[in-house]
This record gives structure tokens, C-alpha cells and sequence, in this order.
């Protein structure tokens, strides 16, 4: 490599210019964290930044690949420090000295470094990297993750990607013919056994093959290449609210979730929003209970509660509250495995080759002819220690 080729140091050498490829990442960490909106914190952009990273790691794990076994490796014109230190000494006699002890000079003799196991970690780090990066884009252009909310009644195909509410693929994603179709059987409301509630289903391959299977919140169930898990129970009651003489003011669902603290009653809340009214609607499924807050720019219209299915409406300064049906709902989640094993193993080969590069640094140094003999500058305390041994 040309000492003046500043492209290459940049690309193969720098240890700054790698960390542009964290901004990103650090954006859809900090977005998801805070649940914010930040410029280019998404899918697409993130795997075009991987997918780059990628490129410079593999560039790099080349290089060091390509020098580890050369007699010089990292290069007179990287990184040469700004102290020197000077020894009365001719500089052919420091040469000397240093090639006894193992150091190996380029072809000007002022240069030379001795091999260190520093080396080959760098060249394990990128190694760990590059192959962490690739399976994290592999899983990523393959991924298939998706939700769909359903209930206890018919089979449901799963390889039908129409039924999910929110789906999530990656361009290479492949069809998903192999997942069976499922069959909601029972849903467990929250108790002592199932604290966040449980769906037991039944799962029928192609073969018709059988398989019943109890979901818990937390708990993934591996079918195949994917995994299927109830991330939570949630409800939806259809309301109408209506005037005496059958004005409509507000008609349709609203999805209710779990809260993390029972308020008053009530395990379940939530709020649909319409032309600046809001419709707060809270739930007890043990008792049926239900109850419905109405305001309309801050101004509250509507505070009812009712017994659902033992009310068949409730009327409140001249508004009629009907709940026409309860839906309860099992949110399930289908997502096609990463290979998170993988990318421990690589992740662990990085971590050792930073091991090695802490434990093992590089020894390097350049001579120069001076009035007072020979000055040298020094990468490691192996050189200096050596010179000052020698006298």
C-alpha cells in the first residue's frame, strides 16, 4: 500500500470511519426505545447501512487475511507517533539490536515491527464482524414476521398472507407453505396458572398432521423454520352511541389492552379517537363489566357503565350506549427464525480477538540517522525496554 494512497488508509486502516455505520443502528435502537419518529430509523435503511458495513468489514478482514503472514503488516506510514526518543547509538547498531530480538525491517532499513498475536485478533475481529453482519442481513432480506389476531372458531391458514393485520417480509423472503393451518380451541383469561392469559391451539400440517399446543405471552412454540407465540389477549367491543331520536355519535371498535395496573374494576382499557372525540372504554371480563367515557373536546358527554350481554342498553342524559358484540382476541405472532445462534458464535469470535488485540499490542518502530546518534519512535514498550536494556 502507498503511504499517500489517504483513500486506502481510510477505508482499510482508520479506526473512526466504521463508526458512521452506527448511526443507523443507534437511530432504530433510540426510536424504538422512546417511541419516536427519527429520519431514516427503518427497515430499508438499515439493511442498506448493514448491508455497507458489510462491504468495508469484508474489505478489511481481505487485507489483514491477505498481510497476516507478511514480514511487515501494518506499514511505516501508519500511525507513527509523535514522541521519539534518542539513543547514542549508530542507527545500523539499533537495526541490529532489533532484528536479534525479532524485529523485521522493510526494504529502507528505517522501519520495522516485530509479529504480534494483536494482528491476528484485528483479522479475527473483522472476521467476527463480517460474519455476524452477513447473517444479520441473511436473516433480515429473508425475514417474514407476522400478526394476526384471531379467535376461538374456525382454522385459520397461516401460509395465507392475507390474513395477518401486520405483515413484515424482506425481498428474498420465500413463500410460506409450510406452515400448517391453526385452530383456536380455548382462551384463558388472566389468572393464577396463566397471568397474562394463554390460547391453547391446534395445529394441522399438509399431512394432516395434528399438534395442540398451549401459547403463553413470553413462550415461543418452533414450527419448522418458524416461530409461533401469543404476544397478548386483547378485547374488542363494537359500540353504538347514539341520541333518542337515532343520531349516530359514535359507532364501531375500539381494541382494548391489558393495563398494568388494574384501575378501580377494571384489567383492560382502550381509546379510539374520532374527530377530536375521544371514546375511553374500559373492561372487567371476569364480571362483563364495561364502561365507556365520551368527551368531545374536553368536554365530557358520556360516563355509563354496563353488564355486557345482561344490559341490552344503557341511556344517559339523552345518549342511548349499546355494545352489540365482545370480541376476544389472541394476538399471534408468526415469525420466520434468525439464526441467533450464529451470530453469538461470531459475535463471541470478535470478542476474542479484541481479547487478543488488548492482551497482545503491536510492536513497531522507526529509525532515523540524528547528530546525537539515532532516534527512534516506538509503538509498544517492548522497544524501548530492549534499547534501554542494551545501554
Amino acid at each position: 500500500m502507498k503511504a499517500e494512497s489517504k483513500l486506502s488508509r481510510l477505508a482499510l486502516v482508520s479506526p473512526w470511519f466504521p463508526l458512521i455505520f452506527l448511526v443507523i443502528p443507534l437511530s432504530v435502537i433510540l426510536s424504538i426505545t422512546f417511541h419516536v419518529r427519527i429520519p431514516l430509523a427503518g427497515y430499508k435503511p438499515l439493511l442498506i447501512n448493514n448491508s455497507c458495513f458489510a462491504l468495508l468489514i469484508a474489505l478489511r478482514f481481505v487485507y489483514n487475511l491477505l498481510t497476516l503472514r507478511k514480514p511487515i503488516r501494518y506499514g511505516s506510514w501508519y500511525r507513527r507517533p509523535r514522541q521519539s526518543e534518542t539513543f547514542s547509538r549508530p542507527v545500523a547498531d539499533v537495526r541490529e539490536t532489533l532484528s536479534t530480538a525479532g524485529y523485521r525491517f522493510d526494504a529502507s532499513g528505517n522501519y520495522g515491527e516485530k509479529r504480534d498475536s494483536g494482528y491476528l485478533g484485528t483479522t479475527l475481529i473483522y472476521g467476527g464482524i463480517l460474519m455476524l453482519l452477513f447473517t444479520g442481513v441473511w436473516d433480515s432480506l429473508r425475514q417474514f414476521s407476522g400478526t394476526l389476531l384471531d379467535g376461538v372458531g374456525i382454522a385459520t391458514k397461516l401460509n395465507n398472507v392475507e390474513i395477518y393485520q401486520v405483515l413484515k417480509k424482506g425481498p428474498l423472503t420465500p413463500k410460506p407453505e409450510e406452515l400448517p393451518r391453526m385452530q383456536v380451541i380455548k382462551q384463558f383469561l388472566p389468572d393464577a396458572k396463566y397471568p397474562d392469559g394463554a390460547t391453547e391451539i391446534l395445529l394441522v400440517s399438509k399431512d394432516n398432521k395434528e399438534q395442540l399446543r398451549t401459547l403463553k405471552p413470553g413462550e415461543r412454540f418452533t414450527y419448522r423454520d418458524y416461530e409461533i407465540y401469543m404476544s397478548r389477549m386483547l378485547f374488542e367491543p363494537i359500540l353504538m352511541v347514539r341520541t333518542k331520536d337515532s343520531n349516530i355519535v359514535f359507532n364501531g371498535p375500539v381494541k382494548l389492552n391489558r393495563l398494568a395496573q388494574r384501575q378501580g374494576n377494571f384489567d383492560y382499557y382502550g381509546q379510539a379517537v374520532v374527530d377530536r372525540m375521544y371514546v375511553d372504554a374500559y373492561y372487567q371480563p371476569e364480571q362483563g363489566l364495561l364502561k365507556v367515557v365520551i368527551k368531545n373536546r374536553d368536554k365530557l358527554i358520556l360516563d355509563a357503565g354496563m353488564h355486557f350481554q345482561l344490559d341490552q342498553k344503557v341511556v344517559q342524559g339523552g345518549l342511548v350506549l349499546t355494545c352489540e358484540k365482545m370480541g376476544q382476541w389472541s394476538e399471534i405472532q408468526v415469525v420466520r427464525k434468525r439464526h441467533s445462534g450464529l451470530m453469538v458464535m461470531w459475535g463471541l469470535v470478535a470478542a476474542a480477538g479484541a481479547l487478543l488485540r488488548i492482551v497482545f499490542s503491536a510492536q513497531r518502530v522507526w529509525l532515523e540517522e540524528d547528530e546525537a546518534g539515532c532516534r527512534v519512535w516506538a509503538v509498544g514498550k517492548e522497544t524501548g525496554n530492549l534499547m534501554r536494556d542494551e545501554g
